[in-house]
């Protein structure tokens, strides 16, 4: 009988997969030749916010059917506490677990205001589908740490990303951690916080400094109840329970991302333990 539960799992890990890769797989070939068009009429503005509402359909639309295959196959339970401002630029800062985290977000975020823009790792355009997908809708592209130079390139592109937000609807992702957790990166991070790796300033202090001081900064804690966060697992249901807790601040109020990042990172710590 353990035997039959474990390759129903994989199966339903395995299906729920399938899905995602399809239902992104078939948005990727509209949102590139799309995003083509944008970027080939330039300045007839007209005809480029038209390919921006269109990109942002099919980006909807595509969410939409991940959200809800996962609430309404998976199983998957949201309990969310707080609201989103009705805002159409943002700042999302929230803790990284999992990749699992993507298709939550998204369901929160996206389901109810604007689309996500992620922070990503220059590696990952080469990924299939998902890597495409994000050069298509111009994610911002980071090198992640290295030398003066990779630094000076993360610091253009977050700069870039946070000036058209205006001009652009969209919430701009900072998994503020920069990775996810793990027991081994907490470990030689040596981490003052039990559930949590160390915030790195960086990227929140980069859109603080490019955005309008009224932009609302939101900052979210998700929490597996199971403590259940392996990416394949969750997709058939081993994290049903995940609770969300949301809680907008401004811009203006943030004068030192640093000691802002400390702060509520000493609170969602004690919220997941």
């Amino acid at each position: 009988m353990h035997y039959l539960s474990f390759i129903g799992k994989q199966l339903f890990s395995l299906t729920t997969s399938l899905v995602v890769i399809l239902n992104l797989g078939f948005w990727m070939f509209p949102l590139i030749g799309i995003a083509m068009i944008r970027a080939l009429i330039g300045g007839f503005k007209p005809l480029y916010n038209a390919c921006t509402r269109l990109i942002e359909l099919c980006y909807r639309t595509a969410a939409a059917i991940n959200s809800a295959w996962m609430v309404h196959v998976v199983g998957v339970n949201f309990n969310v506490d707080g609201t989103l401002p009705d805002h159409v630029t943002q700042v999302i800062v929230v803790n990284h677990q999992t990749w699992f985290d993507i298709p939550i977000l998204q369901h929160v975020v996206t389901g109810q205001g604007p689309i996500l823009k992620f922070l990503i790792k220059r590696q990952l355009v080469w990924l299939p589908i998902v890597g495409w997908i994000c050069y298509a809708l111009n994610f911002p592209r980071l090198n992640r740490g290295g030398d003066g130079r990779a630094q000076r390139q993360d610091f253009d592109a977050i700069k870039a990303a946070s000036s058209t937000m205006h001009k652009e609807r969209g919430a701009l992702l900072i998994f503020a951690e920069g990775t996810r957790i793990t027991e081994e990166k907490h470990r030689n991070q040596n981490s003052p916080y039990k559930k949590l790796l160390i915030p790195r300033p960086g990227g929140l202090k980069i859109a603080l400094s490019t955005m309008p001081p009224d932009t609302p900064v939101v900052d979210i804690t998700i929490n597996y109840k199971s403590g259940e966060t392996n990416f394949w697992k969750c997709l058939h249901g081993a994290s049903r329970e995940i609770d969300i807790h949301i809680e907008e601040h401004n811009a203006a109020e943030i004068v030192d991302a640093r000691s802002w990042l400390r702060d509520r990172w000493e609170q969602k710590d004690k919220r997941l333990q």
